[in-house]
């Protein structure tokens, strides 16, 4: 068997606007005057193109062995994938000179004064050469996957892969000298390695089984992330920095879990799991004398532990009415503990911690109504908070880890099957539409809050 894929994507985004509103705060905390734009606010023009392109193609066998039974099988395949991107960052300043503060509505004040034109505000260009960036990821693999079945009731899958990966990133440089030419750098991070992998599945009887599994896997650093390069953050008022110096992360995951089976549509899992993390990568806060500045780095290692439920049951137990009723769910505990290398214990504010960017919980609900012609899902998603930056040692200054507390998310799915060819679905977002908080240190610390806003979309699908 053999596959190829072809793909191309563009983003294109013209014309992004940045700004902030000031307040003025007296000495006792209080609030004087309405917010307002002056000409200390923050406030960019931006916009952005990227241009993406994949080539992959894959080949694979698989044969029956018979050695323990006719279910057992060797498969054995390669895979190659080469993607490449240009992407083009631009930034331009909307200075404000000297007059009032603006206390209307940010479209008003660009109306009236740049769409007619007038003196207050003036553009001027930005640009870093370090907002561009062109990159080339290419990954060759090849495996060989065994599945045994010693006896009827034991199935055993194990197997290899050899994976070798290479990403370069072409940072554009002036060298933080605008009087020397543009030139492009290229940034390397090469990976060869070989991930072992095994599974267990003992049936009891028809409706329940045992899994236990092991297997190792790998993250690589964003293309961003490795750069050694400084830009602007593309939502927040900060500067990111990435780390050259950035090492691929290696995962030990070991899993055990027990399925039961109310029919081929309905059942529960529990289980527990245990990843060891080498050189986890994580978002660091970064010593700076003005606007905030984020980056990457590696701790030591990491452990995640914990377990997790899921289930899915049809509601016609309780009455014939309810038939094509279904309530399913999946809930998970993650803890983890972080070790930082023995010279970041200087740099970052705290170590033996949870992982960045890792929520202890996980909660997902869904109430749902399956039919021939229509389905009808209510899904509901929270999730604990979760370290958004490790605070860092600054001289004689601790700032603490910053903290994400995410929203509680209700969305709705309506499918509507008019006929075998024409569909309609019809999603409705974020319906609570709730605060995202971020704090620093203590949750009476509150750094920042937004919503992000509900959504509606409608699509229609015809098949000929």
């Amino acid at each position: 068997m053999f596959g190829m894929e072809l793909a191309k994507a563009k983003l294109n985004q013209p014309g992004n606007y940045k700004y902030a509103y000031l307040r003025d705060i007296r000495f006792d905390g209080v609030v004087q005057g309405d917010p307002y734009l002056d000409r200390f606010s923050p406030n960019v023009f931006l916009n952005l193109t990227s241009d993406d392109d994949l080539n992959a193609l894959y080949i694979k066998n698989k044969t029956d062995i018979n050695i323990f039974s006719k279910k057992d099988t060797l498969e054995i395949g390669m895979s190659h994938s080469k993607k490449s991107r240009k992407s083009r960052y631009n930034k331009y300043q909307i200075d404000q000179g000297q007059g009032d503060k603006l206390t209307v509505n940010i479209d008003t004040i660009y109306d009236n004064n740049v769409r007619n034109n007038t003196d207050l505000f003036s553009v001027n260009i930005a640009f870093r050469p370090a907002y561009w960036y062109d990159a080339e990821v290419v990954e060759n693999a090849v495996y060989l996957q065994c599945l045994l079945n010693p006896v009827d009731a034991l199935e055993v899958n194990f197997g290899l892969r050899s994976v070798d990966f290479s990403q370069t990133l072409y940072e554009y440089t002036n060298n933080e000298d605008v009087l020397q030419p543009i030139e492009i750098k290229p940034n390397t991070l090469d990976l060869k390695k070989t991930l072992p992998n095994l599974s267990l599945k003992y049936t009891l009887n028809p409706k329940s089984q045992f899994d236990m599994a092991y297997s190792q896997t790998y993250i690589v650093p964003d293309l961003r992330e490795f750069a050694d390069a400084e830009f602007f953050h593309p939502y927040d008022v900060a500067t990111v920095k990435g780390n050259p110096d950035l090492v691929n992360t290696t995962i030990d995951t070991f899993d055990l879990k027990y399925s039961y089976f109310f029919s081929d549509t309905e059942g529960m899992k529990a289980g527990a799991f245990y990843k060891k993390l080498n050189k986890p990568i994580e978002d660091v806060m970064l010593r700076s004398s003005s606007l905030p500045r984020y980056g990457f780095d590696n701790a030591k290692e990491a452990t995640i532990y914990g377990f997790e439920f899921d289930g899915r049951k049809e509601l016609s137990f309780v009455s014939d009415y309810l038939n094509g009723y279904f309530v399913s769910g999946n809930f998970t505990y993650a803890n983890s503990d972080v070790t930082l290398r023995k010279e970041q214990e200087a740099l970052y504010t705290t170590n033996h911690r949870q992982l960045q960017g890792l929520s202890k919980t996980i909660l997902n609900l869904a109430f749902s109504y399956e039919s021939d012609e229509r389905s009808i899902t209510f899904s509901y998603n929270k999730m604990g908070e979760r370290i958004r930056r490790v605070g860092i040692i600054d001289g004689n200054d601790e700032f603490p880890d910053y903290y994400e507390v995410p929203p509680s998310l209700l969305d709705v799915v309506w499918i509507e099957n008019f006929s075998d060819n024409l569909k309609a679905k019809l999603k409705l977002k974020n319906i609570l539409d709730q605060e995202t908080v971020w704090y620093q240190g203590s949750k009476s610390n509150i750094t920042n809050r937004y919503k992000t806003g509900r959504s509606i979309s409608f699509e229609a699908s015809y098949k000929f």
